[in-house]
């Protein structure tokens, strides 16, 4: 044994025990955290979002039904590629108020509407999470969207991918 491992804990008299498995330690903590982070994903696929931009005034809403017409580009906050408009559609923001018998009761906004937006882009799928532009996208994400003249803040809706995303 005191060929192997001297009295100061030093393999061969040249390295310290203590010292090599730190250096394990943190070999192994990069190699984890670079598999974690580039993943073992199935590359570039169809992927279809549905954002919502809630109460939006109806004067904005018809503006931005306007804007994103089906074909336009849609970015997200870094400017990098979201996908193309599909379908826009403007709903009424739905509002509730307690009547007078205490029951709740629901009614269209007058001033307020939701746009939903369907956007249809190339997406990576890793570890089970969907990425489009750079933001990973599951159900209630916040996304912010930009464009020419405006930057809204939508929620994610529906995502679909892979054989299901596509028209």
């Amino acid at each position: 044994m005191s060929r192997f491992l001297d009295e100061r804990g030093r393999i061969f008299g040249k390295a310290n025990i203590v010292d090599i498995l730190v250096l394990l330690v943190i070999i192994a903590v990069v190699v984890f955290a670079v598999v974690r982070l580039t993943g073992t994903g199935s590359g570039t696929i169809p992927v279809r979002v549905t954002f919502t931009a809630e109460a939006v005034r109806s004067s904005d809403a018809a503006e931005m039904q306007r804007s994103w017409q089906p074909g336009v580009t849609m970015t997200d906050e870094s400017g990098k590629v979201l996908g193309t408009v599909q379908k826009v559609d403007v709903k009424k923001t739905p509002e509730e108020y307690l009547n007078s018998e205490g029951e709740l009761e629901r009614f269209d906004s007058p001033i307020f509407s939701d746009v939903v937006v369907e956007v249809l882009g190339e997406g990576e799928y890793s570890n089970g999470v969907v990425r489009i532009g750079s933001s990973s996208v599951t159900g209630n994400d916040k996304v912010i969207i930009v464009g020419h003249g405006y930057k809204r803040q939508t929620v994610v809706t529906r995502v679909l991918w892979g054989d299901d995303a596509r028209p």
